[in-house]
């Protein structure tokens, strides 16, 4: 037989995060190749060479949506520190993400403010602003007008006392005056 051994592996999505994985780790040409191979990121030798390895010991990809993840971003790639994961959990563990620890448990800001229903920029903004990390979690947020509208504020009528939100004059004194305008201006 002349050539290379074929796997019949090629065209599929397993093979294909296999030769990412190792070109990323080993080829100095890869773009990627500074965050990987350049750090000291390696390829077990058992996966090295073999996608038929690599597969038999990590298993098909359980969906479409998942994607290769180490566990350890200091470690190589190897059975003991490589998972399967969602684009989702494989972004919250990038080196450039920012940890908070609140209440003895570490995580990404961006779990921590889906965890308590807040925008992450208001998150990241409470942080950087100096708020220890505990109260910029458990501080719910402020409620907004909708649509765009101002926050409206309460008035006292001048004339008659009665609270009205954004008018000066309650609706009652408010339509009086107008009706005294309109009497003066008839001849």
């Amino acid at each position: 037989m002349s050539g290379k051994p074929t796997h019949g592996l090629s065209y599929t999505p397993e093979y294909r995060a296999w030769q990412t994985m190792r070109l990323r780790c080993t080829a100095p040409t890869n773009s990627a190749y500074a965050n990987y191979g350049g750090r000291g990121i390696t390829v077990c030798e058992r996966w090295l060479e073999s996608p038929e390895n690599f597969i038999a010991d990590m298993g098909l990809k359980p969906s479409p949506a998942h994607e290769l993840d180490r566990e350890d971003n200091d470690k190589g790639y190897s059975p003991e520190n490589f998972r399967w994961v969602t684009r989702t959990v494989n972004d919250r563990n990038r080196r450039s993400n920012r940890l908070l620890t609140h209440a003895g448990e570490t995580l990404p800001l961006s779990e921590w403010a889906e965890r308590h229903s807040l925008p992450r920029d208001t998150l990241l903004k409470r942080v950087d602003g100096g708020w220890d990390v505990s109260v910029a979690i458990l501080t719910p947020v402020r409620s907004k007008a909708s649509k765009g509208q101002g926050k409206t504020k309460k008035y006292a009528c001048p004339t008659c006392g009665v609270r009205e939100t954004a008018v000066m004059r309650c609706i009652v004194c408010s339509n009086k005056s107008r009706a005294h305008a309109q009497i003066k201006e008839t001849p």
